[in-house]
């Protein structure tokens, strides 16, 4: 090996290692989510999901016109707790989390070429193949790494924030959640405690 390429691979080495520390970690995030599913050439609006992260803290809204659904989990404790609002109905359960049932990561492949501008921020395309057959195709920003990227738990090895994503099932509809907000303001840690006695618990 002569010194060009030595010097070559040095170079190499030394820009990919100061795009990795120019990388953000988020301690405190709240994305919002537009959610979409698509009907023939059409994209219909069908809800919205909101994410907070703060530390090992995770809490997640998903809302739509029939339900109202919290998950709220610490990355360091085994139990999460999730709620359901159903018209006036209010249920809380907790839950072993992550869930022995869950899919696993089959496979993970990034997609070279196809970008996305998502809130001022360059994306890459992965797409992530699951042991029951689901499909994500992802855009992330490997310029954020929140302290939690679990709040979807395919997202596990994905390298940076997620802000776009499409959830793909042979069977139903795709469905896709893009990013309409990001704040990075601090969170309150209020935002994680929930009143039991609002709702009836379910074992």
């Amino acid at each position: 090996m002569n010194f060009k390429q030595i010097l070559l691979i040095v170079c190499v080495l030394f820009i990919s290692d100061f795009a990795h520390a120019q990388a953000k970690v988020l301690g405190e995030c709240t994305i919002q989510f537009n959610i979409q599913k698509q009907q023939k050439s059409e994209w219909v609006a069908i809800g919205s999901k909101k994410v907070w992260i703060k530390g090992n803290q995770c809490k997640t809204i998903l809302a739509t016109p029939q339900l109202v659904q919290t998950l709220i989990f610490n990355i360091q404790q085994e139990k999460a707790i999730v709620t359901k609002e159903v018209g006036n109905n209010k249920y809380l359960q907790e839950i072993i989390y992550p869930p022995a049932s869950l899919a696993t990561l089959i496979s993970m492949k990034e997609l070279v070429g196809d970008t996305l501008l998502i809130l001022g921020y360059h994306c890459k395309k992965v797409k992530l193949e699951l042991s029951d057959g689901v499909v994500y195709e992802v855009y992330y920003t490997a310029d954020l790494i929140p302290s939690v990227t679990t709040f979807e738990f395919a997202f596990k090895e994905v390298q940076g924030l997620v802000l776009g994503y499409s959830i793909i099932n042979k069977n139903d509809p795709v469905i896709k959640y893009m990013a309409t907000l990001l704040d990075l303001s601090p969170i309150t840690l209020n935002q994680f405690q929930i009143n039991k006695s609002e709702f009836q618990i379910l074992d």
